[in-house]
């Protein structure tokens, strides 16, 4: 039993030596301890704090982007919009302006085409008179073979006609 049991001689130096340490170590060892884990306490609060401000700013700068990327497509929307819009008023003014120029060539061909009837009535009526005024001629015999009587009656006669 012995060897399980140590004698009081044993046990008293091995206490003694061992508050000794323990003094020692009080003086000494575990100021520097404590002061080292102190540091690194320290250490890992701010580091801790860092990245909490951190990850505060990076909501908050996911919060801007979503705003800046709600922006920008109400923006796009306003300029896709807004070009719709443009691209509709010049469609519009192209219909318009195709449909006046139209107009304009149709009244064009219209004149152009009273003008040619009325020069082909004036020339049928001139062909008729002439026509008439050589069988009154024929009938009449002398009295309208002057040509410069003629031309003056059948300018007047012509201004008679109406068709």
């Amino acid at each position: 039993m012995e060897l399980v049991m140590p004698g009081i001689g044993v046990l008293f130096w091995t206490c003694l030596i061992f508050i000794l340490l323990f003094l020692i170590l009080r003086k000494w060892a575990f100021p520097v301890i404590n002061g080292m884990l102190e540091k690194r306490e320290e250490k890992i609060a701010t580091a801790l704090s860092r990245t909490e401000s951190m990850r505060e700013e990076m909501e908050r700068m996911q919060v801007e982007n979503k705003a800046m990327m709600e922006q920008a497509r109400s923006e796009r929307e306003r300029i896709l919009a807004e070009a719709d819009q443009i691209k509709r008023k010049i469609e519009e003014e192209s219909r318009e302006k195709a449909h006046a120029e139209y107009e304009r060539m149709m009244a064009s061909a219209r004149n152009d085409i009273d003008r040619e009837r009325r020069m082909a009535l004036d020339e049928i009526k001139k062909q008729v008179v002439s026509v008439s005024v050589d069988m009154a001629e024929k009938i009449l015999g002398a009295e309208l073979s002057d040509s410069d009587r003629q031309q003056a009656y059948i300018e007047q006669e012509l201004k008679n006609v109406k068709l």
